[in-house]
């Protein structure tokens, strides 16, 4: 039985953070970095279809052998290969038990620091893409040394430890594209266009969430109706568009809470609730926690940030929290 065949309808479709893991709003820094074999292996070596909302990631196969589903396209292919999976394209991958390399998980926010205003990075980064390679041509870049060096930076305890995974991450990146560069076929792969409007839709919910702008307003700046809109967001991430506003607002909820002294009234002003208790309400509906208390929790989970994740950690994480409901207005 294919790949292809056992995708199931996209409704169906599951989230997660990592595979198997609840969704979670990731951290604007997270980074999270492991074997290939050390979660395959725990699902008899198969991936079901999912994808990953606020998540890129990039396998780097340097031996072994892989079954690949990425949105419409399926292949074979032996190591050494790079996999690039942009947020929200839905995945599947069946490992053979041989498999060596990497897969290295990084939140949207860091792919921003990252690339700044170079196109030809973020065109690398926003698309699937899967780049054979020779094994002269791994050897001629820094990708092996890279997936060590993550892999020895992301077990240890040390201070300075996500700075250096930021910028091993980076470099990651960096020689990844250089191999695969743009995807020259981005622009024909099927539901490209619908993709790249959530792309823009994205980028316009940065400039414009403080001001709690409308989705109609959206859709003007955007040049699309809202059936277009609506039909963009929901094929490639299971939400509505008012529902991708909310989500950006109370990430930035969580920064101001988690990294900032001000009180929860100066945030609820700072993010243009006119009542804060509308805004405690707002942050408690999608949370299940107050402010306050989702401000306690993260102070007591920041004493302990360098230690290694694990993935008991990670289910027990203060982002965990329902799926966000099609709500029709804020809050």
């Amino acid at each position: 039985m294919s790949l292809r065949s056992r995708i199931p309808p996209a409704a169906e479709i599951p989230a997660f953070f990592l595979y198997g893991e609840a969704p979670q709003a990731p951290d604007e820094a997270t980074v999270h970095v492991e074997t290939i074999a050390a979660r395959s292996r725990l699902h008899d070596w198969t991936i079901q279809p999912h994808r990953h909302r606020d998540l890129h990631q990039i396998l780097v196969l340097q031996s072994g052998g892989v079954d690949a589903s990425l949105d419409d396209r399926q292949l074979r292919a032996r190591g050494p290969c790079i996999v690039v999976v942009p947020p929200n394209v839905v995945h599947a991958f069946h490992f053979d038990a041989d498999i060596e390399g990497l897969v290295a998980t990084f939140a949207t926010g860091l792919v921003k620091d990252f690339v700044g205003k170079s196109g030809e990075l973020q065109g690398f980064l926003d698309h699937a893409n899967f780049v054979t390679l020779t094994r002269r041509t791994l050897a001629a870049t820094d990708l092996t040394r890279l997936c060590r060096m993550l892999l020895v930076e992301f077990k240890r305890t040390a201070s300075g430890r996500n700075l250096a995974l930021r910028g091993l991450v980076a470099a990651l990146i960096a020689n990844a594209s250089r191999i695969g560069g743009p995807a020259a076929n981005a622009a024909s792969a099927p539901n490209a266009k619908d993709r790249d409007l959530v792309a823009k839709f994205r980028e316009a919910i940065e400039q414009n969430f403080l001001r709690h702008t409308s989705i109609e307003a959206y859709c003007r700046i955007l040049g699309v109706s809202e059936s277009q809109l609506r039909r963009a967001c929901l094929r490639f991430t299971d939400q509505a568009p008012v529902s991708l506003v909310h989500l950006r607002v109370l990430v930035e909820a969580e920064r101001q809470l988690r990294y900032t002294a001000m009180n929860v009234r100066q945030i609820a002003y700072r993010l243009g609730f006119e009542d804060p208790a509308y805004f405690t309400r707002f942050f408690r509906r999608w949370t299940g926690r107050s402010p306050k208390a989702f401000r306690e929790q993260s102070s007591h989970r920041s004493s302990t940030s360098c230690a290694r994740p694990t993935t008991a950690e990670l289910d027990q994480s203060t982002y965990l929290r329902p799926a966000f409901r099609n709500a029709s207005r804020m809050p």
